[in-house]
């Protein structure tokens, strides 16, 4: 597979990618259904000076800082903020294609509205914001109070934190509060889980922490592949000592950077974690006065944890016995360590327990409060008060919010009849029945960027700006927020969200929506309401090289980095967490839902199935239209290990179908050995709509069960099989 990392092909890239980025804003042949050219900018090259405008990566939460190089009114490059204290300056391939998306021929860069026939028709901007409030005044004058449980926005909204704000309060006064969270499909269960047992959903340390652990363990969290420019950290913490763990059925670019890697069964870091729990107790390798003054129930932990000795564990993970012992000696005898939770973790349905015992078992060893310990987490770094804040312009709103799973069942029943479809539906599980459940809404509005089954699926499309055409923050996973100058014009009629939906509001409401001019106008309006907000001021922010860090209280207050348990209490009412809980009960541990490991076994699927990012893409739309990304890419492999290769008998490219009992689709195979056998692993990047053959595949979550537990979506775990295509292997 060509995912091979090395400095000198990541040097490649980068060029290739600022050659690709001039190469494609040199103009673009017209295009039917709103892609034409991209006017009103100048030609690159040429003498004209150069300027340079502060921005900011929207992608991943290292939220990357840079300087854009804009020549002619164009982007001709982004140089990392060398000053960036959380990044260094670096940036990732997944970053520096936007230079190319910008001005992608594919690009839609009119509203257009679906006609009875199927067809599309191109619209004005305003007629597109009339349409719109229309739809919702309908709803509005059809159900009365009840209106607002009958619209729902997924999210994110892209281009800055000010578009969620301005959403929020459109959706506040319309009566409304289904705003999806994005995190159901990736970190939701970790924030959640953090928020009832720590009074934090966001990581409990900040990244340069690293550096004064004893111990790391990352616990799926693949970082060289996910967040590249934070690789720095596990380079500078290595450097100074500090043992780094990292636990994935893959070994991938992270594994080059860790001491010891441990690679359970997918679905069953619960039970690795219940028996260091395990073996922290029998060895008496804690605190008992600070356990107990933690943990209020300390003995129905030491209860639930009981059953899994190294042999159990062992049964279950596939980890050796004396390699799981070695790992929990390694973690009993550490002082300090830092827990760096992946994503993957809250893919699966049984991820509330995993999570439940993972944060437990740092509370056990006294690593939850003090330099060099902690929790860390993977895109779930925002800071709070956006319902703060538009609760005091605008009234309460005691409505209880429904996760995208309630809405599922609601499109499906008819009670949805305005959707904001700003993100992927393919994010979700057995997408092709949410994009059915979506066609039962009468009115669906996306916002986007090019033709992709989210376009497809809607009656309006308005076109949508990447973050060098419109001003606004952001936020990281350090809960830093970043500030970003609008750079170069959109072109067309795109425009960013935080107009759209301040247009619509308007319509809708008049005088009740609280006009502001641009993103800084309501940002100075927030930063004035919001306590937590008053340090971080925009003259602040806008001299920053890397954002400052949430909370600062005091106009001229300084940040706090490090443990957010500045007097050594948790943030939960009682100072304390409880492993009886009223909603998740004990830690009960049991096997993913459709695990070919556990009892739902079906001897046809006799597979785990994994899927994640990868290097060169960022989940499932935009990249897939960078031509520079795609020749570092292969479309739908299935990676497996050579022993599970020679007992199906498959060579290296042949082509497969990945079957589940939801359904199938094509892929070639890639033999490796750094996969544990009877595993699978597939991109999470491909899709159909793509126009270039290299990404072009249906989603993987086409072919997943609607599975969830109270909190999020599985993406991993299930049961699968390869069944041979007859075709020539690939070369």
């Amino acid at each position: 597979m060509q995912d091979t990392y090395s400095r000198r092909n990541f040097l490649r890239l980068s060029a290739a990618l600022l050659a690709g980025g001039a190469a494609v804003m040199t103009g673009a042949p017209e295009r039917a259904l709103g892609m034409g050219t991209i006017s009103g900018r100048g030609e690159p090259g040429g003498l004209a000076p150069i300027s340079f405008v502060k921005g900011f990566c929207s992608f991943c939460q290292a939220r990357c800082t840079y300087q854009a190089q804009v020549r002619n009114g164009m982007v001709e490059s982004f140089i990392g903020e060398k000053d960036n204290r959380w990044t260094g300056g670096s940036m990732c391939p997944k970053g520096l294609s936007v230079i190319e998306l910008i001005n992608s021929p594919y690009r839609l860069t009119e509203p257009m509205l679906r006609q009875p026939d199927g067809s599309w028709k191109r619209i004005s901007y305003e007629e597109a914001v009339r349409i719109t409030a229309s739809k919702v005044r309908e709803c509005l004058e059809k159900h009365g109070s009840k209106a607002g449980d009958r619209m729902a926005l997924t999210m994110p909204l892209w281009d800055s934190r000010e578009s969620e704000l301005a959403a929020e309060m459109t959706l506040h006064l319309a009566g409304c509060v289904h705003m999806m969270p994005p995190g159901e499909t990736c970190t939701s269960t970790a924030s959640n889980m953090l928020t009832s047992l720590t009074g934090t959903g966001n990581c409990t340390t900040t990244v340069n922490e690293l550096c004064n652990a004893h111990t790391v363990v990352l616990w799926g969290a693949n970082i060289n592949d996910l967040y590249p420019p934070y690789t720095r950290w596990l380079e500078m913490a290595k450097a100074r000592g500090v043992k780094l763990v990292y636990i994935d059925p893959r070994r991938t670019r992270t594994s080059l950077w860790c001491t010891t890697q441990l690679q359970p069964l997918p679905g069953t870091d619960g039970a690795l974690a219940l028996g260091a729990i395990r073996y922290v107790f029998e060895h008496g390798a804690f605190d008992e006065t600070k356990a107990r003054a933690l943990i209020t129930d300390l003995d129905k932990l030491r209860e639930d944890a009981a059953p899994y000795t190294p042999e159990k564990v062992q049964e279950i993970t596939g980890v050796p016995a004396d390699e799981a012992v070695a790992f929990y000696a390694a973690l009993a005898e550490s002082p300090r360590t830092i827990l760096w939770l992946g994503g993957a973790l809250s893919r699966y349905t049984n991820g509330i327990q995993t999570v439940r015992a993972l944060i437990f078992l740092q509370a056990l060893t006294d690593n939850i409060f003090g330099s060099g310990r902690g929790i860390m987490t993977m895109q779930s770094g925002k800071p709070g008060g956006d319902d703060e804040f538009v609760d005091a312009l605008l009234g309460p709103l005691d409505k209880a919010k429904m996760n995208f799973r309630r809405l599922r069942m609601a499109m499906e029943k008819g009670n949805i009849d305005v959707l904001f479809l700003n993100c992927s539906y393919r994010r979700y599980p057995d997408c092709d029945n949410v994009r059915k459940a979506i066609e039962k809404v009468p009115f669906v509005v996306h916002r986007g960027f090019f033709m992709t089954e989210e376009t497809e699926a809607s009656d309006l499309f308005i076109p949508a700006v990447f973050s060098p055409e419109s001003q606004g923050s952001g936020y990281g996973n350090e809960k830093q927020v970043v500030w970003r100058e609008k750079i170069v014009e959109a072109p067309g009629s795109c425009v960013p969200d935080w107009q759209f939906y301040r247009d619509l509001g308007i319509a809708l409401f008049g005088d009740r929506y609280p006009g502001f001019k641009d993103p800084a106008d309501l940002y100075e309006r927030f930063v004035s309401i919001v306590p937590s907000w008053k340090g971080m001021t925009l003259d602040r922010l806008r001299k920053s090289p890397d954002g400052l860090v949430w909370p600062i209280y005091e106009p001229n207050g300084e940040e706090h980095l490090g443990n957010v348990f500045r007097d050594g209490k948790l943030l939960t009412p009682e100072g304390t967490m409880t492993v009886q809980d009223r909603v998740f009960g004990r830690i009960k541990w049991t096997y993913p839902k459709g695990s070919p490991l556990g009892k739902e076994r079906d001897e046809k699927y006799p597979l785990v199935l994994t899927q994640g990012k990868v290097l060169w893409h960022w989940q499932q739309t935009l990249t897939n239209f960078s031509r520079e990304l795609a020749q570092y890419t292969e479309g739908r492999f299935v990676s497996i290990n050579p022993e599970t290769a020679a007992k199906y008998k498959l060579a290296q490219g042949e082509k497969v179908l990945i079957e589940t009992f939801v359904g199938s689709l094509e892929a070639w195979v890639d033999i490796r050995p750094e996969i544990i056998p009877g595993v699978i692993f597939t991109p999470s990047h491909c899709t159909a709509s793509s126009p270039l053959e290299q990404n072009r595949s249906p989603h993987i979550n086409t072919i997943l069960p609607n599975y969830w537990d109270r909190i999020s979506c599985q993406h991993n775990g299930v049961g699968c099989a390869l069944r041979k295509i007859d075709a020539q292997p690939k070369a």
